[in-house]
């Protein structure tokens, strides 16, 4: 099973990775962020379906999400005063993932993060040292229509000059799995059995 798994990966050109609950754990980081938009309206905490659904959308489709829609605008207005330095100390790297990454370096496979992120993408490569390790880092700013519109996944494709068949989508939820097949590319599922792919893996330290 490793063998199939490993091959899965490594028969590819370039590796396409979601970020939050694939390249990092940070689902506590982004409810702490998003509970303070919360506590500042006035309102109460996050339920488990709204922590979900902030998991793997953008910040704009998630406070319009959690938010009433009469509170929208100021609850925009308390998030941009919310340092996310405040809550990146939560976050943690996914087991393995460093030791994947240089495998695939080494291996010469490309590559690169597709996000519904925004301006906190850099932050986090740059604390985490991941900056070398991706090209290009595509968030929700980078392009019109962000996931699971496949613009992302042909912005990278384009980057590279690669085709569909030469990459492999790895991801969390089903906005990504969705991503996958709206290219189409191959899709393998993170600690999430609930999706469909060719596989679905917990960590990275089968892979290397």
């Amino acid at each position: 099973m490793n063998f199939d798994l490993k091959d899965i990966f490594y028969s590819k050109q370039g590796i396409i990775f979601d970020c939050d609950g694939v390249i990092i754990n940070s689902k506590e980081a982004n409810i702490k962020f998003y509970n303070l938009i919360l506590e500042g309206l006035g309102l109460s905490k996050m339920d488990k379906e709204q922590e979900d659904y902030v998991h793997s959308h953008t910040v704009s489709e998630s406070i319009k999400y959690i938010v009433p829609q009469e509170m929208v605008e100021k609850a925009f207005e308390i998030g941009k005063g919310i340092s996310y330095t405040e809550v990146i100390d939560l976050i943690e790297l996914e087991d393995g993932l460093i030791d994947f990454l240089n495998i695939l370096k080494k291996k010469g496979k490309r590559c690169a993060i597709n996000t519904n992120r925004t301006n906190t993408m850099l932050l986090i490569l740059s604390k985490y040292g991941l900056e070398s390790y991706f090209d290009p880092v595509v968030t929700a700013w980078t392009i019109k229509n962000p996931k699971p519109h496949p613009e992302s996944v042909f912005f990278i494709l384009k980057k590279w000059g690669l085709l569909p068949k030469d990459v492999l989508f790895i991801g969390d939820s089903e906005v990504d799995e969705l991503t996958a097949k709206n290219v189409p590319v191959d899709f393998v599922a993170y600690k999430n059995n609930s999706l469909k792919g060719l596989a679905n893996i917990s960590n990275y330290n089968s892979l290397v």
